[in-house]
């Protein structure tokens, strides 16, 4: 019987990885070895079905792979901006297996690279379904035989000029748009982050599904389709240290680039609606409807039509503050004079908090609610609710003897300020579970105070909670049904990340662990990775 060939990786899946669409000579170079570590590829090792990967996925696999290594080789570039923020966070490149330091090479390829990455784009593929371990390829010999291949090469592997002229930058002859399109192939193409670039692809195919009855206008679509995806290159969190695209550039760039600190300090995008209110010098004046705050936006970035009115035309747009100047972003979606429109935008609460507070005075504020909180609950961080209404008197109480403190605080200091002043009040995040939105009138809930995020609600995971102050655990629940409880709340985008770490800490969680040997050992080791994996989006609260 004659084996059957196996189908190669062409060009154009490896030019897809890649901020250029034209091949340079060096390109040739790496889509023969892309061929090769494919070629390893070939035999699954996973008998779980589960953890089967197609064969373009294995394509892709090894396009990935092949990428790391023109990255390293060419740079520096993103994969130096993985390690070096992971060495800031963890006080080590790689997250599980924490290389001896005299043995690992920044600069360099090497063998535990290799295996973090294949256990990534793994996790990334089965996000939905599975929990993968970083254990998983320790019993084959896939990441042996690719870094053999990477390493007889790694003396004569070419430099990608393509590529080290990506990040080339010139901060004298940057604006805010250049610096936005390199973000684009950063999170929607580059090698380490193009699973975001199929997100946003499912996302947008189900923006206007169901709409038959009711079609939004051709150049309205497009508009919202360019606003949906310029929002998600500028704001959304990565899956690798919930970090945004303006933080990947700044440490690919490298801490001594001129333009480093100014891209870590890039604003995120604030859309809503905003009066324009006329032109001073080369700025354009826009006053956001609800909170009243005004920007004053560079005429670098837009134009306003002849016929919009100073003081009285509505729009909605996307702002972004950049060295120290505000630019438009995104698709101009309306103008025109609604007064409805602004009364409710006037009267949304949730409208009014676009542009919040700045976040030293809310640290500062978060830090005294949460000294108010531990007295106020019996020095415990965290209480339990039995319902919706019984989450609102908690609150209500707290608040009041959080105002009496204030109230104490500023008699002392002699201070005039008034006691319902909204600044003084706290912001609560409530987190639903995705359940009816009436179901939490009758749904347990929990109250979490942190120093850093301040106070947050959620419903629905109380069962999980054996805590003696909890008389809606379930202590006799079945123990899978446990363990896929914690994964919930380790997954969930409701419970931020230092909220699962003090459960984690404090409770006896089932199913705190990754399948596998020395897996419960290996996941507390390294949860906070984990948590931004899984709550990249909630993350920070």
């Amino acid at each position: 019987m004659v084996a059957r060939k196996k189908e190669s990786i062409y060009m154009q899946r490896w030019l897809s990885f890649h901020p250029y669409e034209a091949p340079h000579q060096s390109d040739y170079y790496y889509l023969k070895l892309c061929n090769k570590i494919y070629k390893v590829l070939e035999y699954d090792v996973f008998p779980d079905e589960e953890i089967h990967i197609s064969e373009e996925q294995k394509k892709d696999l090894a396009c990935f792979i092949a990428c790391y290594f023109e990255d390293v080789i060419s740079g520096p570039g993103l994969w130096h901006a993985f390690i070096t923020q992971a060495n800031e966070l963890y006080g080590t490149y790689l997250p599980f297996f924490d290389p001896d330091p005299d043995e690992y090479y920044p600069e360099e390829i090497n063998p535990e690279d290799i295996h973090f990455l294949l256990w990534y784009y793994l996790s990334m593929v089965f996000r939905d379904d599975s929990v993968i371990s970083p254990s998983v390829y320790e019993w084959s010999d896939h990441s042996e035989q690719i870094f053999e291949i990477l390493e007889k090469e790694y003396d004569v592997a070419p430099e990608s000029f393509n590529l080290k002229q990506f990040f080339r930058i010139s901060a004298g002859k940057l604006n805010f748009y250049l610096v936005r399109d390199k973000l684009k192939w950063i999170i929607l193409d580059s090698w380490l982050h193009f699973f975001l670039g199929q997100e946003l692809r499912e996302m947008t195919e189900h923006i206007f599904r169901g709409d038959e009855n009711d079609p939004v206008p051709g150049e309205a679509r497009a508009g919202y389709l360019y606003d949906t995806a310029d929002s998600f290159i500028l704001m959304k969190h990565t899956p690798l240290l919930a970090r945004r695209g303006n933080e990947w550039m700044a440490y690919a760039l490298g801490k001594d680039h001129p333009m480093h600190e100014s891209l870590l300090e890039m604003g995120e995008k604030r859309s809503g609606f905003f009066f324009y209110m006329g032109k001073q010098g080369d700025n354009l004046l826009f006053q956001h409807i609800a909170s009243g705050t005004e920007l004053s936006v560079t005429t670098k970035s837009m134009e306003v039509p002849p016929d919009v009115k100073p003081g009285r035309s509505v729009t909605y747009s996307g702002f972004v503050k950049w060295r120290n100047e505000w630019w438009f972003s995104g698709a101009q979606l309306a103008w025109g004079e609604d007064n409805e429109l602004i009364r409710n935008e006037k009267e949304s609460e949730e409208s009014r908090m676009l542009f919040g507070k700045d976040p030293a005075v809310k640290r500062k504020e978060n830090g005294e609610i949460y000294k108010s909180f531990l007295k106020f609950n019996q020095g415990n961080p965290l209480a339990f609710v039995e319902n919706s209404r019984a989450a609102e008197e908690f609150i209500q109480d707290f608040l009041a003897h959080h105002n009496k403190s204030l109230m104490k605080s500023l008699r002392k200091k002699r201070e005039g300020r008034k006691i319902n002043d909204p600044d003084l009040i706290p912001e609560i995040k409530q987190r639903i579970p995705d359940a009816d939105h009436n179901e939490i009138e009758t749904i347990p809930g929990m109250v979490y105070c942190d120093p850093d995020t301040g106070i947050e609600l959620v419903f629905g995971h109380n069962d999980m909670i054996p805590d003696p102050r909890n008389k809606w655990y379930t202590a006799d629940n079945d123990e899978e049904d446990l363990a896929d409880g914690t994964l919930m709340m380790l997954e969930s985008k409701h419970i931020s990340g230092n909220w699962m770490k003090y459960l984690a800490s404090n409770y006896n969680l089932p199913g705190l662990e990754f399948p596998g040997h020395s897996g419960r050992d290996l996941l507390m080791d390294n949860l906070d990775f984990m948590l931004r994996l899984w709550k990249r989006e909630g993350y920070f609260g």
